[in-house]
């Protein structure tokens, strides 16, 4: 058993974290205080719920400053968008995701919700780490965690076994047999961007403000679908804020940059780098849709940066023309409709 471990730093009141950089090799990231992860807690002007927006990590909205949007209502993001800005509450569904969140101190103060965020007893740990717990033939693996410390009662953790995604790896190498996905595309499709095997274990804060996306009574039906991040913030923002409007920003859905991967992080820890291939979007295009037709007395709009037809990004989305509920903006027309309120 091999593991990753972090030192806390004495002028912080979280620890230090070890990163995966764009490589996949572990290096260590400067720690920080909760005052300094992404930005400050936010004093809105006003409070109104009835108009949310969800924040995708496309790059269409590098050039817009989403602290505008805190005065028209609440803001609900998704994965690394808390290194640059704190929305009303961030998602997450991908296991590495969350726990770097949580190493952070990030969700100490900010309100978040991973998937299948379930506390376990400090008293499980070694049973469940036990390599004949794991598999019959007994191995070694990899477990990334933050430091224990003497007040830690509990712990979330969550696994990736090695042999199976080498397995689903190959599985999809053999459906391209022409290479036409670079192998950081390939990790993406098998489970997550760039997903590591091992174990990922948070010991966890007695009082914190993460839900999990299963918990009982959010959702309806209880269950998140599997929905992606994107998604699934939409999903979760109707269930809690009820609103009347929702504004989807950033959701680009498609790329202009000859099949490359669209996304603002991309190159950094968790993420395919700048050449990896543009992630197909029929999922996010179906499970978006879902829930606008699960909520059809909610009014959508998708804002682009620039007109319809413009290009790949800006474009009416097929599948979505049933959809009576929906209208597109451009970022200058959704600022003019909300300042005239």
């Amino acid at each position: 058993m091999y593991y990753k471990e972090w030192e806390r730093s004495p002028y912080s009141t979280v620890q230090n974290v070890m990163n995966l950089n764009s490589q996949n090799e572990w290096e260590p990231q400067a720690s920080f205080s909760r005052g300094t992860v992404g930005t400050p807690l936010q004093n809105k002007i006003m409070i109104n719920n009835k108009q949310v927006f969800i924040i995708g990590n496309g790059e269409s909205r590098q050039e817009i400053d989403l602290a505008e949007l805190n005065q028209y209502g609440k803001t609900y993001g998704c994965n690394a968008l808390y290194r640059d800005y704190t929305p009303d509450a961030l998602i997450a569904v991908d296991h590495r995701m969350a726990h770097q969140i949580y190493w952070t101190g990030y969700s100490i103060d900010n309100v978040c919700y991973f998937r299948d965020w379930n506390r376990m007893p400090a008293d499980s740990y070694q049973m469940l780490l036990d390599p004949q717990m794991i598999t019959s033939k007994g191995s070694d693996y990899e477990v990334y965690t933050n430091d224990r410390l003497p007040h830690h009662k509990e712990f979330v953790m969550h696994g990736a076994n090695k042999d199976e995604l080498e397995k689903a790896e190959q599985q999809i190498k053999e459906l391209d047999p022409n290479k036409v996905l670079t192998d950081d595309a390939v990790k993406a499709l098998v489970g997550g961007d760039c997903l590591q095997s091992g174990f990922y274990v948070s010991w966890v804060e007695e009082i914190d403000k993460v839900h999990s996306t299963t918990e009982p009574g959010l959702i309806p039906g209880d269950s998140d679908g599997g929905f992606s991040s994107g998604p699934l913030a939409h999903l979760i923002s109707i269930a809690v804020e009820e609103p009347v409007e929702v504004y989807l920003i950033g959701m680009d859905l498609y790329s202009n940059y000859n099949d490359r991967y669209n996304n603002l992080y991309k190159g950094t820890e968790g993420y395919m780098g700048e050449g990896g291939n543009a992630i197909p979007p029929d999922h996010w295009i179906a499970q978006h849709g879902m829930v606008m037709e699960q909520f059809s007395n909610v009014q959508h709009y998708k804002v682009n940066k620039l007109s319809l037809g413009t290009d790949t990004i800006n474009q009416e989305i097929e599948e979505w023309k049933v959809l009576q509920n929906l209208e597109y903006l451009t970022y200058a027309e959704m600022f003019g409709k909300l300042a005239d309120r």
